[in-house]
């Protein structure tokens, strides 16, 4: 028995691929996979002018393989130079808490070298070389917008040659976590500066400097950007009617739709049911009743949801849907799986794929593993294994209302 091979199988047959499954079988999702790589293409140059690419929507229904392409495009993107975090909404990763999506892309951060997490790509800054003297420059620039704090903590970084428990909390910083203005002050005033303009805010104010500032770490660390996978957008739908509003600007920042508001050296691709546009633009009515909300509420706050919801629109242009697997297309996923099976235990599944009806690729597999588990175990049987759609469930959860994080306030 081969570990990898089984635990491929193991994570087919629950539904949720792994990295041994995706790596396997791949996707015949051509269109989508041109569309990425095309993106991955333009972001070093655009970065450059200081734009970020706009990113794209992958849509699909439950069960139609959108998890699997996420972590398929993840392997493309570690293959092509890029840092990685691939995420899913949540009640601890509520889409419409910025701060909270940026730890756990944090904690989701894979580099294509080396183990992930922002301290693997700090390690690979040298004070003097030429990316971290372009990453001075751009950070310190008057005219550039970056935060006093990350400009002041920088500062710090650059001119330190000792890693000690103030660099340790810059990093951390720089992570997410909160540090002490005190401190850093402190430490500037130790390297002989004052001309740091420096004062606590909450974490909801550091939002925007914290993806810049990552960003930017990640490119003079020496790779080529960093691309964001957010998966379960849908799950937006059960937030309550603020908490939705603030999901559709904060996916506005990262998929580059704010002209304001850019993260340069950043790709956003999501994935989503398209039972999410169908709830809460048909059935909540979110395109009408949240403008009279948010009008006198928070006029600039407004125009960033209303390019939010412009994105999520069908008629954006953002959309790229998975398409239904081509019986050729089917046959070699159904050809891969079943070598997967046979390595994993020892046993040879039938050559021909078995008839059935219309399925999501995810039922197919299902399917099939279930199928060859009962051949393998009772060897006279021939069974037939039945499949039934799920409908999710959108209705507004209170559970997935969260306060927002303060974590990340410098005080």
């Amino acid at each position: 028995m081969d570990v990898d091979d089984w635990r491929a199988i193991e994570a087919l047959r629950a539904g949720v691929p792994n990295g041994s499954a995706v790596s396997r079988l791949g996707t015949d999702q051509a269109e989508i996979e041109g569309r990425f790589l095309d993106l991955l293409s333009q972001v070093a140059s655009e970065r450059a002018l200081g734009h970020q690419i706009q990113g794209f929507l992958i849509h699909g229904d439950f069960g139609s393989g959108k998890s699997h392409l996420l972590g398929w495009l993840e392997d493309i993107s570690l293959r092509q130079g890029f840092a990685c975090s691939r995420i899913a909404v949540s009640k601890e990763t509520p889409l419409g808490d910025g701060h909270k999506v940026f730890r756990a892309a944090m904690d989701a951060l894979r580099l294509p070298d080396r183990p992930g997490g922002l301290r693997e790509v700090a390690d690979q800054l040298r004070p003097g070389s030429e990316r971290c003297g372009e990453l001075y420059r751009r950070v310190q620039d008057p005219e550039s917008g970056f935060d006093p704090l990350f400009q002041a903590a920088l500062f710090v970084f650059d001119r330190r040659r000792t890693y000690d428990e103030d660099l340790e909390r810059i990093v951390d910083f720089w992570a997410g976590d909160r540090i002490r203005v005190t401190d850093l002050k402190r430490m500037v005033r130790e390297l002989g500066s004052t001309r740091f303009d420096l004062r606590a805010r909450p974490a909801r104010e550091l939002v925007l400097p914290r993806w810049r500032f990552a960003a930017e770490l990640i490119a003079a660390a020496g790779y080529t950007g960093w691309v964001l996978l957010l998966d379960e957008v849908e799950l937006v739908a059960t937030f309550s009617a603020v908490a939705r509003a603030r999901a559709y600007a904060v996916l506005a920042m990262l998929v580059g739709a704010l002209e304001a508001k850019q993260v340069p050296g950043l790709l956003t691709v999501g994935a989503m049911s398209p039972d999410l546009t169908q709830v809460v633009f048909d059935q909540r009515q979110d395109r009408e009743k949240v403008p009279l909300r948010w009008s006198e509420r928070d006029p600039g706050l407004l125009a960033e949801i209303e390019a939010g919801m412009g994105f999520l629109d069908p008629r954006s242009g953002a959309w790229l849907r998975i398409r239904e697997p081509r019986p050729e297309a089917l046959l070699r996923t159904y050809r891969r799986v079943r070598e997967l099976y046979r390595l994993a235990y020892g046993w040879s599944p039938p050559e021909e794929m078995p008839p059935g009806d219309r399925h999501r690729m995810r039922q197919h597999v299902r399917r099939w593993i279930t199928r060859w588990d009962l051949m393998r175990l009772y060897p006279d049987e021939r069974p037939e294994v039945v499949t039934e759609d799920l409908r999710p469930d959108y209705s507004e959860r209170p559970e997935m209302e969260v306060a927002e994080e303060e974590d990340g306030r410098a005080d």
